[in-house]
């Protein structure tokens, strides 16, 4: 399946992301077509049309606090009805939230051991 059209206003608030993000390690890259997080080539955030997925770990405050947010659901990247447990989306229309949401799934990242 491919990835979705990405809009243009999530497209440029995910860059913003990046441009907060960048000093403390974080890049660009492609997934499944899809513009990724990663810090050293382990994604922490991604674009799916438009909205936000942020790995934030499950039971997390962080993650609960996302997923209360309007809209927010878990992350399922091509909609196959498979959800990444760990994973919160966010749509566009909280974009104000998103750099807030992928520091902390960075600093999540960070915590996780690598596999």
């Amino acid at each position: 399946m491919s990835a979705p059209p990405v809009d243009a206003a999530a497209l440029a608030a995910f860059e913003e992301v990046l441009a907060e993000l960048a000093p403390a390690g974080a890049r660009r890259a492609q997934m499944m077509g899809r513009p990724m997080l990663a810090l050293d080539r382990r994604m922490f955030a991604c674009l799916e049309g438009d909205r936000l997925g942020v790995r934030l770990g499950a039971g997390t405050a962080e993650h609960a606090a996302a997923l209360a947010l309007p809209g927010a659901d878990l992350f399922s990247p091509g909609a196959r009805g498979r959800s990444f447990r760990g994973w919160v989306e966010v749509p566009v229309e909280h974009a104000d939230r998103w750099p807030d949401l992928a520091a902390a799934a960075l600093a999540h990242l960070r915590g996780v051991p690598p596999r």
